[in-house]
């Protein structure tokens, strides 16, 4: 039985990445992201959309797909939107599984630094709600010395805006409530 679904394209901050929201329905309960073809094993939905040389990255997200291309070589985006949109539409239309059991999440790394737990729960508030409706997701990795780092998924990874999001947002914001925070990094994953 076909589903009928109704999808729509957004941009996004990142000129290399792309937003394809379903109107109706949802796709996970949680973030996931996938970086290579055999890594999106878990998710058809995924591998499809890997299987288009250009694409670099995919990411879903409660109704959404963000689709991240190759920086070099590769086509604009008004030449390639609705290829992708038609994969990802036929997809859904045909109720095929979008994740299998056992797919892992994109999830903060544990600590039990009492500022860490504060500053990762200012992040799960207010940070990455920002950075999900962005088509991205800033999540903790580890805190040192006063540095705290952060992955950059979706959206946000190789974003040209990242150094301004953290120096202007997300490190005033923590070191407003975390004085221990000196200093926020972003890592590539």
């Amino acid at each position: 039985m076909k589903r009928q679904v109704n999808l729509h394209i957004e941009g996004v901050p990142n000129p290399n990445a792309m937003k394809f929201v379903l109107e109706n329905g949802l796709l996970t309960d949680e973030p996931y992201e996938f970086k290579t073809y055999s890594e999106a094993s878990v998710s058809p939905l995924a591998q499809k959309i890997m299987m288009l040389r250009y694409v670099e990255r995919v990411m879903l997200n409660k109704n959404y797909v963000t689709v991240l291309k190759s920086v070099k070589n590769s086509p604009e985006w008004n030449s390639i939107l609705f290829e992708i949109r038609a994969i990802i539409s036929q997809h859904l239309e045909s109720n095929e599984p979008i994740l299998y059991v056992g797919s892992k999440t994109i999830d903060h790394v544990s600590s039990d630094d009492i500022a860490v737990k504060m500053a990762v729960d200012l992040m799960n508030k207010i940070i990455r709600p920002a950075a999900q409706e962005d088509g991205g997701d800033i999540v903790f990795e580890k805190y040192e010395k006063g540095i705290l780092t952060v992955s950059m998924h979706g959206a946000c990874h190789q974003c040209p805006h990242i150094m301004t999001t953290i120096k202007q947002g997300l490190e005033p914001a923590l070191q407003g409530m975390i004085p221990e925070i000196k200093e926020v990094r972003p890592i590539l994953i």
